[in-house]
């Protein structure tokens, strides 16, 4: 069962509430080294020391971005600049917002610490597989100072609307906190201490399943200190901090994530050209429809696949002949279903990136890189920093809940989920050290 707990959560002192907007970041992994720089500027205080520190060529084991973030903290509580709130709560986070395709959306998301279970035991499903690099910097991070600083984003199902309709009574109040943040965005935080409401939305819990849509690495990180650290810290370390949305949140937006490619031998992309039509109909597209996501009608349910290369001249979607995927299971049946073999993203990776263009898991990197920005993706092709750039089509949420139902989980940056929960607001402290 997905078991809840309030938690007393780490804020910062009421007396900076009018700089408050100054003070929170993104999450740590979206944070390029630009913006770090720009966030540690941006005011003494602002969570980035904490989160993301500046690492420095002089860094020993002793004294680096973990220790230092440690002793930050440490001055911060006894500054009163932190503080551990008294009574136990879950927090209500309200975010406005404007996706990528102009829309106004209002996101509904619940603060809580979730019991923690091994992948595959109970009722926390992963939906993408992970890096060992980001686990054991933020194991790193979570060790040292005793501090969940950001959110594991989890979704539900709330058929009966009731979760919902809960959540929408304890906005009516003022809230704790409002601000707006760098991009013009606004949060709004309530606290919910009343043990009757606590009660209320435990026990609403109880039976449900939760898809972790972000976050899998902090997730995976705080199995790790509950093995490691469990014995001396307590019963803290048995949940992490979560923050739980409904899967049909009107606020919640799923993008695709584009392949930029690069590192392609000539020949290569030669032989490509010449046998797409093996296994794809090809219908011309102009860059802006790829940009818009403007699939062509008539698609027979096929997957459908934007491809823009040759500078930005040549621009064309891919639609995946039905031979072609019954071809692709039946090469590893036993490992995945029919449903996976039919994601945008496995058919990219299975019948483009490495048969055709060579490149696989252990060649991806520095020759395939990220971004769920479509702009970006065409302009990477314009300027001649990308040879080609795929756009895989919206992920679809109900095949992505079934798959990790399954314990199937996707390829590494296929999805990116909106809005991006604030570092800054809440934070948990698992085990807070003193010195």
């Amino acid at each position: 069962m997905a078991k809840l707990a309030p938690f007393a959560g780490l804020r910062y002192a009421p007396a900076l509430g009018r700089v408050s907007s100054r003070l929170i970041t993104p999450p740590y992994d979206i944070i390029s080294p630009a913006d770090q720089l720009r966030f540690y500027r941006a005011h003494p205080h602002n969570i980035i020391r904490l989160e993301l520190g500046k690492t420095k060529d002089s860094d020993t084991p002793r004294n680096n971005r973990y220790t230092r973030a440690r002793r930050t903290l440490e001055q911060w509580l006894a500054q009163g600049v932190l503080r551990v709130e008294s009574e136990e709560a879950f927090y209500l986070l309200k975010t406005d917002y404007t996706d990528p395709r102009g829309r106004h959306k209002r996101f509904t998301g619940l603060f809580a610490r979730v019991q923690l279970e091994a992948f595959g035991e109970g009722k926390v499903f992963p939906h993408e597989k992970t890096y060992e690099g980001p686990k054991t910097d933020r194991f790193h991070l979570l060790a040292e100072t005793g501090v969940s600083f950001s959110p594991v984003l989890s979704l539900y199902r709330d058929q009966s609307g009731t979760v919902g309709r809960q959540l929408e009574r304890q906005a009516r109040p003022r809230p704790a906190l409002s601000l707006r943040d760098w991009n013009g965005c606004r949060h709004r935080l309530w606290v919910i201490q009343q043990p009757r409401s606590v009660a209320a939305l435990q026990k609403e819990f109880l039976g449900k399943k939760l898809l972790i849509a972000d976050g899998h690495h902090r997730y995976l990180t705080a199995i790790r200190y509950q093995r490691e650290q469990g014995a001396r810290v307590g019963t803290a370390a048995n949940y992490v901090m979560m923050c739980l949305a409904g899967v049909r949140d009107p606020g919640l937006s799923v993008l695709p994530v584009m392949r930029l490619v690069r590192g392609v031998e000539k020949k290569r992309w030669a032989s490509y050209h010449r046998r797409l039509k093996e296994t794809f109909e090809i219908i011309k597209a102009t860059p802006a429809q790829l940009v818009n996501g403007t699939v062509p009608a008539n698609t027979a349910g096929l997957p459908v696949i934007g491809y823009l290369g040759d500078g930005g001249r040549s621009a064309f979607w891919l639609r995946v002949r039905p031979g072609a995927l019954d071809q692709a299971y039946g090469q590893t049946p036993a490992r995945h279903s029919r449903i996976y073999h039919r994601l945008d993203v496995v058919i990219l990776n299975q019948l483009v990136l490495e048969p055709w263009l060579g490149i696989g898991r252990q060649e991806e990197k520095g020759r395939v890189s990220y971004t769920k920005n479509p702009v970006a993706a065409r302009r990477a092709v314009s300027q001649g920093k990308a040879q080609a750039a795929f756009f895989p089509g919206l992920p679809n949420v109900d095949a992505i809940w079934d798959l990790a139902k399954q314990g199937e989980t996707l390829p590494p940056k296929s999805t990116y989920f909106l809005p991006k929960i604030i570092t800054g607001l809440v934070m948990n402290p698992v085990s807070l050290k003193k010195g």
